[in-house]
């Protein structure tokens, strides 16, 4: 059951498939934009991948026994944890670089805008999928008050900013879409933080702040332990490491040190296994993000077309994995199979990846890869529509001005 070896074939297989011509459609969504690190995007979709593994073995466990608990293997319990850290970081890496790049100086319109349609359009897709389920598994009758049924589906369309809750009857709806929206709200609060956090962006602060952040965050979850500290670490590891960068401060050793470094503080990782986000574990991660943002490929896997393909894909990997299981899964003909039969629950799993990449392609080449590019113009617009606003009320102004 808790087979590493499982994990790998189920990656390479997925992998060999997306390197395959059919899905250079992939590519061409995807020409017009400029790359940010090559590694980067090759590591999202794995990352995306391993939690949809994590999630599939917590699965087995609760169509078994009614729990969704993390796994009673080291490895299989830290995956999901693993993959979700190094999402923050990126997502610290990515938007403090831009702040850094800019001294601070950004088009804050543009960046929300872009962020509400780089985020919104899948995770709509995913909740409508989840509300569709919920009517489907209760037979499409209405079980509860109108408004309180609207108030709380209004509530899980709200882009991941608002705390979604059982409705209709059902129960733990949540694990519907396995439960990984939550992402979502801690992202929003770091975009949010971002204004705030651009006054430090300037050319000779930039780097002791992030490290000034970055050492509040460990103080704090250190000294008081709440829902969010932990993750403020990874969200600051990846602003210095951003910093890094800007600084032309980073590693010298080659790829294949670097790859080899990476592996093996990932397999130390394993080994010692730390609770899930606790700072030892945000400790080792920093070092192998360190070099992956400084060119780690992994012997070449991460710079791979495969890789990039599935990086694209990795949003849609992420939020929809969870129909997997309650749909996959969780009917008549294959809860037997993955609950009793090892072999067949790796078989049923390789599919539903394979099913789930392939869902999550058509998904961004056809709608999510249009829709940034959509949330990118209507970001321009808006923006000059603020600054023509600005500039016609300092005309205004200078009038009233000359007249006085």
């Amino acid at each position: 059951m808790f087979s590493i070896a499982s994990y790998l074939v189920a990656l390479l297989v997925v992998s060999l498939c997306f390197s395959l011509p059919a899905w250079k459609f992939i590519d061409e969504a995807t020409s017009q934009r400029a790359s940010r690190v090559n590694t980067i995007d090759g590591i999202r979709g794995y990352l995306a991948l391993s939690v949809m593994l994590h999630h599939a073995v917590i699965a087995r466990t609760w169509l078994a026994t009614g729990n969704w608990t993390l796994p009673a293997d080291p490895f299989f319990a830290q995956l999901g944890s693993v993959a979700v850290s190094l999402f923050f970081m990126i997502t610290g890496y990515l938007f403090w670089g831009k702040l850094v790049a800019r001294q601070g100086h950004i088009d804050w319109a543009a960046l929300y805008i872009g962020r509400v349609f780089r985020i919104g359009p899948v995770y709509w897709i995913a909740v409508t999928g989840m509300v569709a389920t919920v009517f489907w598994r209760t037979g499409f009758e209405l079980r509860e008050p109108i408004g309180s049924l609207v108030n709380s589906v209004v509530h899980w369309y709200g882009f991941g900013f608002l705390i979604g809750h059982d409705f209709n009857g059902y129960r733990n709806v949540w694990i519907i879409l396995a439960g990984v929206v939550w992402t979502l709200k801690y992202e929003w609060r770091f975009y949010l933080a971002l204004f705030p956090a651009s006054f430090l962006a300037r050319r000779r602060l930039h780097l002791p702040a992030a490290f000034v952040l970055l050492g509040i965050a460990f103080a704090r979850t250190i000294a008081v332990k709440s829902d969010s500290s932990e993750y403020w670490i990874l969200f600051a590891v990846g602003a210095v490491c951003a910093s890094l960068r800007e600084a032309g401060i980073k590693p010298i050793p080659r790829d294949s040190v670097a790859s080899t470094i990476s592996a093996a503080v990932l397999i130390g990782l394993f080994i010692v296994h730390p609770a899930p986000y606790s700072v030892g574990q945000a400790l080792a991660l920093a070092i192998v993000f360190v070099l992956i943002c400084n060119g780690a490929t992994f012997f070449g896997l991460l710079t791979s077309n495969a890789a990039t393909r599935l990086g694209h894909a990795s949003y849609g990997i992420y939020l929809l994995q969870g129909f997997v299981f309650s749909i996959g899964f969780d009917n008549s003909v294959i809860k037997p199979l993955v609950t009793t039969n090892i072999a067949a629950f790796w078989a049923v799993t390789l599919a539903g990846m394979l099913a789930l990449c392939t869902t999550s392609a058509l998904i961004y080449a056809g709608f999510e890869s249009p829709m940034i590019e959509r949330g990118r113009r209507l970001g321009k617009r808006a923006s000059q529509a603020i600054a023509e606003s600005l500039g016609k009320r300092g005309e205004v102004r200078g009038e009233a001005h000359e007249k006085v």
